[in-house]
């Protein structure tokens, strides 16, 4: 698969902008250059995390259905693997924070975002790959 170079550009600055804005709370400026920076860098990211989101579902419906499956199947593995060990944690360090969110929804978003982290960053060419892989196919 490709990089996506809009993709990485853009992760590009927000790491910049997160950078900048970590910069300005930690010497507690309090310019208003500073105020619109931050508030406008916030809504870039927001609209940042709506495009890695669309970005991500579009390329899943573009794999082919053994990569869907292997890729689910990886997320229930890592999924059952992570909340086991966040039991056992929760258990042996205080019994009395065991929580549904600690046990069931913590370990669900880690095991999509670690499973489909690669998504937003490459695209597949279909046309490419089907010649190729026919031409292999033919023997040509």
């Amino acid at each position: 698969m490709k990089k996506s170079i809009f993709t990485i550009i853009i992760s590009m600055v927000v790491l910049v902008g997160m950078i900048i804005s970590l910069f300005i709370a930690y010497k507690d400026i309090g310019s208003v250059f500073a105020a619109k920076f931050i508030l406008y860098y916030l809504i870039f990211l927001v609209l940042f995390i709506i495009y890695i989101v669309t970005v991500t579902i579009i390329n899943f419906r573009k794999l082919n259905k053994k990569d869907k499956r292997k890729r689910f199947f990886f997320i229930i593995i890592s999924f059952i693997l992570i909340s086991c060990c966040n039991f056992i944690f929760y258990y042996v360090k205080e019994p009395s924070e065991i929580n549904f969110y600690n046990i069931v929804l913590t370990p669900a978003f880690i095991s999509f975002i670690f499973v489909l982290a690669d998504l937003p960053f490459s695209t597949k060419k279909r046309n490419i790959i089907e010649l190729t892989d026919l031409s292999e196919d033919l023997h040509l």
